[in-house]
């Protein structure tokens, strides 16, 4: 059971890195949009939309150490004897995964949001 969680501990955080790297990827496209928006407006609402996504960005990186922590504590050996600290443990690593879950829709709507924007922005 114990090697199940530490897989699913391993899986979680390539989860978080691959939102991690998507978050950079849409703070690089909208930086350069930023730049070259021809209107003041556009360029502040990029600026916004990049200064939210750089906030994300800092709440992943945030879940992520917290997990790698709580993979550690999963390791120690001491600690998981106890059988409450173990199912405690679980509940931890379920609140973590749910929060990746909830990253997860929330950068799929900062997607949706830029592109949309990008859309706007080819209009003009």
């Amino acid at each position: 059971q114990m090697q199940r969680q530490m897989q699913q501990m391993q899986e979680m955080m390539n989860r978080m890195n691959g939102l991690m790297e998507r978050n950079q990827n849409m703070n690089r496209d909208m930086n350069q949009r930023m730049q070259q928006a021809q209107n003041e407006q556009m360029r502040n609402q990029y600026q916004m939309m990049h200064r939210f996504s750089e906030q994300m960005g800092m709440t992943l990186g945030n879940m992520k150490n917290a997990a790698e922590r709580c993979e550690l504590m999963l390791k120690d050996q001491e600690m998981m004897r106890d059988r409450q600290m173990q199912q405690d443990m679980q509940r931890m690593r379920r609140h973590l995964s749910d929060l990746t879950n909830e990253m997860d829709e929330s950068l799929k709507t900062m997607e949706r949001m830029v592109k949309r924007m990008r859309e706007r922005q080819s209009q003009q």
